[in-house]
């Protein structure tokens, strides 16, 4: 089996992870905190955090908003350090040969929700790794 099906399998987690990260940080935890996912009008943060949803009043807004960020960005960490487990070394790849069609699912999954509601930046690290897991993918069919 090609050494570089198992790389590029490698490098498709990467902008997971990166992104992922990035994400959390750029995660207010606070109405009174301006960071790269709250909105830019700070009357507006801080109403999200007076108001309660339709399915429940046992939480606010502002504090779904943070829930949904931080667990994204889990999602995102956790499915990249998946795939660094599946491809840690020649044998874990070959054994967790299905695991590739699913990183190339996930991954299309993400860029399909990302070309509807994202912006540019985690579309286009997105694309990079869906691009690294169809060329593994690829290559692994061709080796056999």
């Amino acid at each position: 089996m090609s050494d570089l099906s198992r790389y590029l399998f490698l490098a498709g987690a990467l902008p997971f992870i990166v992104l992922g990260a990035i994400h959390a940080i750029e995660t207010p935890t606070r109405p009174e905190q301006a960071k790269g996912l709250s909105p830019r009008d700070p009357e507006y943060r801080q109403g999200m955090s007076q108001q309660t949803l339709q399915l429940t009043r046992r939480t606010n807004l502002w504090l779904t908003w943070v829930g949904f960020n931080l667990s994204h960005s889990l999602g995102a960490v956790l499915f990249g350090g998946a795939v660094l487990l599946a491809g840690r070394s020649t044998a874990a790849f070959q054994a967790n040969g299905p695991f590739v069609p699913f990183a190339v699912l996930v991954s299309a999954a993400y860029l399909a929700i990302g070309a509807l509601y994202w912006f540019r930046t985690p579309i286009v690290g997105i694309a990079l790794s869906l691009a690294c897991f169809v060329a593994s993918w690829l290559l692994r069919m061709r080796a056999g």
